[in-house]
């Protein structure tokens, strides 16, 4: 079989490689020429190539890029620990995450395989960190960051629906919520036989979603060893800017130098770009398209709060992030508060008209009272005038009060002029 001359070349520069560095920066310059993508198909040589460099009794794969089902996943890595036979296998990785799923196999196949090292370049966040527990030792750059967060699901939906579909919706956002949940405690649970830390302080990491650095993230015992640097600060790019920004992730802190922008040629295309942009802005109405997005939690709306059940809501970019399930569970509150309010407003309503008929009947009484004598009509008030009447009773033949009563308890008849000759019950 012909090969392509560039084969031929490697295949005759491998054999005479001193180093894994050196074949590595032979990689990169094969990976340069404008011809490759055009070699008779040979495509996959060039990612093969990059993929596995042995050097002494070491195997090195690469896994730079997003872990999926489609490329960077368990089949990738079982061809690369398979070939390996047994002999010490380094992982470099250098990845913002991907399919949890993959990730969990990769990393079982790790553990299987034994004496696994992973190696954690630049920026790892998410599925990356997941693959690695499956390795013997971890080890992490020192000018690297490490992420931890909760795991995300796609949701598609658009459109206009009616109450069933939005039924419907809601049900199937809900049994994304419990997939999701419990996704994350599974993840939780590797961090914690990770680090030995609780679930309350894995949990309250996943939530607050930062970047933490290399010192930190062996503190929380996710990683066992740092690499020395050349002690300078990390760089991030307008790529990598750009590639956060895609992944829904925080850009992280890192100090600035207080360099000046470079003009002319040196200055960045990109960073052209957006000063042409901002220019089309008036003064004050700038808007700031260079900006990584970050969430906050908010805790100070209490009463959304207790109805949402939750410590607090997200905020991202001056909006809140709720679910369909949230909308709902305010929806409701509100509903059942109006639903409370009417009620209480009729309650009010008939408790109003019942008060007006009896102060309209007491007024009428009244009326009649005042009727019957000036002494009622002009008494103080509507007490003085039961007790005028009182009087004006007591003063009745025949009647007596129910004071007089009392005194005289004993003779029932006090008011009726008894015959002493016919009284037999004193005799």
């Amino acid at each position: 079989m012909n090969r392509p001359p560039i084969l031929k070349t490697w295949r005759k520069y491998s054999r005479t490689a001193s180093s894994a560095d050196t074949q590595h920066a032979f990689v990169q310059t094969f990976i340069c020429l404008p011809s490759v993508p055009d070699v008779l198909g040979y495509r996959f040589f060039c990612v093969f190539l990059c993929a596995k460099i042995s050097f002494m009794n070491e195997t090195v794969i690469t896994l730079f890029g997003t872990i999926d089902r489609y490329w960077y996943n368990k089949n990738y890595l079982k061809y690369f620990l398979d070939k390996a036979k047994g002999q010490p296998v380094r992982l470099k990785v250098s990845s913002y995450g991907g399919d949890v799923a993959e990730a969990v196999a990769m990393s079982a196949l790790m553990a299987e395989h034994g004496n696994v090292t992973v190696e954690f370049i630049s920026f790892n966040a998410s599925a990356a960190t997941v693959l690695a527990f499956g390795a013997k030792s971890i080890e992490m750059h020192e000018d690297g960051m490490w992420l931890a967060h909760k795991c995300s699901l796609g949701v598609d939906i658009w459109g206009q629906l009616n109450a069933d579909q939005l039924e419907d919706t809601i049900k199937e956002l809900q049994n994304k919520k419990k997939s999701a949940e419990a996704i994350d405690l599974m993840i939780a649970q590797k961090y914690i036989n990770r680090s030995g830390k609780s679930l309350k302080d894995i949990i309250t990491l996943m939530e607050e979603e930062r970047w933490m650095p290399a010192a930190e993230a062996k503190e929380w015992g996710f990683i066992d060893k740092i690499i020395p640097g050349t002690h300078k600060k990390p760089q991030v790019t307008n790529e990598m800017t750009d590639c956060f920004t895609a992944l829904g992730l925080p850009l992280p802190a890192i100090d600035s130098e207080g360099k000046p922008e470079p003009e002319g040629r040196d200055k960045n295309l990109v960073s052209q770009i957006i000063d042409g942009i901002k220019g089309l802005f008036p003064t004050g109405n700038k808007t700031d398209i260079s900006n990584s997005s970050n969430t906050v939690m908010r805790k100070e709306f209490t009463f959304i709060n207790q109805i949402l059940n939750s410590e607090g809501i997200e905020e991202k970019d001056g909006k809140m992030l709720l679910t369909v399930e949230n909308l709902q569970a305010i929806n409701d509150a509100v509903k059942t508060a109006n639903e409370a309010k009417a009620k209480a407003e009729n309650d009010l309503a008939v408790a109003n008209t019942a008060k007006e008929t009896a102060e309209n009947s007491l007024t009428a009484v009244v009326n009649d009272l005042d009727s019957l004598s000036d002494s009622i009509k002009n008494a103080a008030d509507n007490k003085a005038k039961v007790q005028v009447i009182r009087d004006i009773v007591a003063k009745i033949p025949g009647t007596g009060t129910d004071s007089h009563r009392e005194a005289n308890e004993d003779n029932k008849f006090a008011d009726i002029a008894t015959d002493p000759i016919n009284s037999f019950e004193n005799e």
